[in-house]
């Protein structure tokens, strides 16, 4: 007997399905003994947050057999906390450089508002709108408290650090260690998305949730708490909808194949495009590396999904991995290998599929995937995929994510920098996905400015109409693996911002 997340399908009775697990339905004509347990399943975690996942202690034969019940989307542990991953690589004026100078600002500013590479950066970004209205959530590892890169034009702070269980009246309580100086990674994320000298919202007001188990949120409520705040707000008399709720994750849940790192066991079957192709990885099957996403964390996904089915746009990281992430029905989408022993400490029976082609977790089909464009080049016709990004036709958008310029807590990074006009505080240069995805995060933000009864599939239109085309395509197979620049069938789309005019405001 173990204690195991069972999680339902949308749209199913879930007051039933749970009554059936809690009593003994040994004489009820209407239930399947075959399925559902005939006994009194004891709880060990109610969930109270979600309608659709609750922890039961059960056997390994009555989860089988619960699994074939069509009401169950799904029967998992969470994988251990070392499973999750923030998306970023550390790396040693608008400079797409390595180099580190406290000068530097994110050049995503200049370059998605410019219709073509320019040889020499100009000084100035322009711009006419500045997230005002409009709620960001920072997903991550926590923001630093009196950063000045989160104040207004006027000084004051637009960082809130209410306790996401009291603002939603549930019972819980953070840790102590949710504000403060913390959160080197989320720091940056949050400057890109909507600090004052390098992000787009300068004028959004800032939340942070931390995703982390030293931030005294649970599994899982990182999302519902998200959900239930904005559900319970009222309507802006100034727009008549409610303020907008975009989040940032720029993080996700990744394990190692068999022989990497602390997952043990043997490859026994490598499965490509529906062929049995033996028992070794190799890159002519889309293998990468010694890690990939983890897909199908059940409970995670599903509130991720509840979150964006409630009208929260969820912007996340697609990983560097080096992988392609397909879609059903691609041809990678159901590549598999299967191990010898279980896989991402017990997320993966032995002998099951483990799918290395799919998003990772948390994943919802409305969240907006953001791949990571390379820093270089200035003065040349054409940008590629970043070699370390995630790509393919999951991804959404691609976006600079390569030795950005932003905003970090005092312990930060080794680029550290001092922030320009207050040395006591930081600034740092990093990359990875992390970095791509608040830019696009940041610029839906002033999107939301002004259509605040924007949904998640609004944002992607305005993405889609507004990209650029400049993304090197590969060979335009798909199934160029080993070249790590190609969008290997992934959108060739370039996010740019084209709301920008030199006669309003200026950052120089």
């Amino acid at each position: 007997m173990k204690p195991v997340l069972v999680t339902l399908n949308k749209g199913v009775n879930y007051e039933e399905f749970w009554d059936q697990l809690e009593r003994d339905t040994t004489a009820d004509s209407n239930v399947d003994s075959n399925i559902v347990p005939d006994r009194t399943v004891d709880v060990s975690n109610r969930k109270p947050l979600s309608n659709r996942t609750t922890e039961y202690v059960l056997s390994d034969e009555e989860i089988t057999r619960l699994k074939t019940d069509s009401r169950v989307m799904g029967i998992d542990v969470l994988p251990p906390e070392e499973a999750k991953e923030l998306f970023a690589t550390q790396t040693g004026v608008f400079a797409r450089s390595s180099s580190t100078n406290s000068t530097h600002i994110n050049w995503a500013l200049r370059r998605c508002t410019q219709a073509v590479i320019e040889a020499s950066p100009g000084g100035d970004y322009n711009y006419n709108l500045d997230g005002t209205g409009v709620d960001v959530v920072i997903q991550d590892n926590g923001v630093m408290s009196g950063h000045p890169d989160f104040e207004d034009a006027n000084g004051s702070t637009r960082f809130v650090e209410h306790d996401w269980y009291a603002v939603t009246g549930q019972s819980g309580s953070m840790s102590s260690n949710h504000y403060g100086d913390v959160g080197n990674h989320g720091t940056h994320v949050a400057s890109t998305v909507a600090g004052k000298l390098y992000g787009w919202a300068k004028n959004a007001t800032i939340h942070s949730i931390r995703f982390d188990s030293s931030g005294g949120i649970a599994d899982g409520d990182e999302f519902d708490l998200i959900r239930l705040w904005h559900q319970q707000k009222s309507v802006d008399p100034n727009t008549g909808f409610k303020r907008p709720t975009i989040v940032n994750a720029s993080w996700g849940y990744r394990w190692y194949y068999p022989g990497y790192s602390s997952q043990g066991g043997t490859v026994t079957e490598v499965n490509y495009r529906g062929v049995d192709q033996g028992t070794s990885l190799d890159v002519d099957y889309g293998n990468k590396v010694s890690t990939h996403n983890m897909y199908g964390v059940t409970a995670i996904d599903a509130a991720c999904e509840d979150l964006t089915d409630a009208g929260v746009i969820y912007v996340k990281a697609a990983g560097n991995y080096y992988h392609k992430q397909d879609v059903p029905g691609g041809a990678d989408y159901d590549n598999y290998y299967t191990c010898s022993q279980s896989w991402g400490s017990g997320q993966v029976s032995a002998g099951n599929p483990i799918y290395y082609h799919r998003p990772g977790s948390p994943h919802s089909n409305d969240a907006i995937v953001v791949g990571n464009i390379s820093a270089f080049s200035n003065g040349q016709s054409w940008e590629n995929v970043s070699g370390s990004s995630e790509k393919g036709p999951r991804i959404d958008c691609f976006a600079p994510g390569s030795y950005i310029t932003a905003a970090t807590n005092s312990t930060g990074y080794s680029t550290n920098t001092s922030y320009p006009g207050n040395s006591s505080y930081k600034s740092a240069k990093i990359s990875g996905t992390s970095m791509a995805s608040p830019q696009v995060c940041g610029i839906l933000a002033l999107y939301l400015q002004v259509n605040p009864q924007a949904t998640t599939a609004d944002c992607k239109k305005f993405l889609t109409d507004n990209s650029q085309a400049l993304v090197d395509m590969g060979d335009g197979t798909g199934t160029d693996y080993s070249d790590n620049t190609s969008s290997q069938g992934g959108p060739n789309r370039f996010l740019y911002l084209p709301w920008n005019s030199s006669n309003v405001l200026t950052i120089s």
